[in-house]
């Protein structure tokens, strides 16, 4: 039963990307145009090789313009995977219960723990690479099969923050769909994402973010993923990719018990109508 959920997930997300690849072209370009402002949009009030002294005192580490333009472009990853995350997996269940009432079918044939748990998984996996492809070629160009590398170590350190975040996004989802009466979700997902980003420091250390902000982005990995995503950008394989893999899968953990338990409640809670 479960190989058929995923299977059905699976040909849902295929269908989604093929209807809407437009989205995925621009959230191909935009990251492009966002990492190019970060690096030479101050140059126009100093120059350039300012620029790079201070990302290089920023980060500790000593940069030229090639390796402070990879850096600015691989944070883009994340956060293209946080606002697409935190947004789609949130407003999917949503829609999918409250709007067009396809829940019924999906409760006929599995439980919403099982769908949950799935759907957490099969959506952030698929949509991962693709809305991280662009930096492949462009990697490869700047570095050649070292920016290849990076690219295949990043996805990695992607991946399992987008699932990570695919429990976490699930939990919101199943309180925000059976729990209250909100019929806008996008309201709090397209808040929460933003949110996660400027707690997580993504272009600057997490020490200088407010203490508010930061509190918040630790419920989640995202603070962690950007700094593993700073130490691959700057120096390939590091150690702390085993730190990083620890908090991540503890989160994870903690996140599908979470979901779980809510899922099983709201299960309940449905099928008595």
């Amino acid at each position: 039963m479960v190989i058929n959920i995923l299977r059905a997930l699976t040909y849902r997300e295929i269908v989604w990307f093929k209807r809407f690849a437009s989205d995925y072209i621009v959230s191909w370009i935009l990251p492009l145009a966002f990492s190019l402002g970060v690096v030479f949009l101050p140059a126009t009030i100093s120059d350039i090789n300012t620029v790079v002294g201070r990302m290089s005192s920023m980060f500790d580490y000593q940069m030229d313009l090639k390796t402070a333009y990879m850096l600015a472009l691989s944070v883009t990853g994340i956060v293209n995977i946080v606002a697409i995350t935190v947004n789609d997996v949130i407003q999917t269940i949503f829609s999918e219960f409250r709007f067009m009432e396809v829940g019924w079918m999906i409760l006929e044939t599995t439980s919403l723990t099982r769908y949950g748990i799935a759907n957490a998984i099969v959506r952030p996996a698929i949509m991962t690479p693709l809305t991280t492809l662009y930096l492949a070629p462009i990697l490869a160009y700047l570095d050649g099969l070292n920016g290849l590398t990076t690219f295949a170590i990043l996805e990695v350190a992607f991946e399992v923050t987008a699932i990570a975040l695919g429990f976490y996004a699930t939990a919101i989802a199943l309180v925000l769909t059976f729990y209250t009466r909100i019929s806008r979700p996008w309201t709090i997902s397209n808040v929460l994402a933003p949110a996660i980003l400027a707690g997580a420091g993504v272009y600057i250390p997490v020490s200088l973010v407010p203490a508010v902000l930061r509190l918040f982005a630790y419920t989640t990995p995202v603070p962690e993923s950007c700094e593993i995503v700073y130490l691959i950008a700057l120096r390939g394989v590091p150690g702390e990719l085993i730190w990083f893999m620890a908090i991540a899968s503890f989160a994870m953990t903690l996140y599908v018990a979470v979901s779980g338990l809510l899922s099983k409640s709201a299960d309940i809670r449905v099928r008595k109508g």
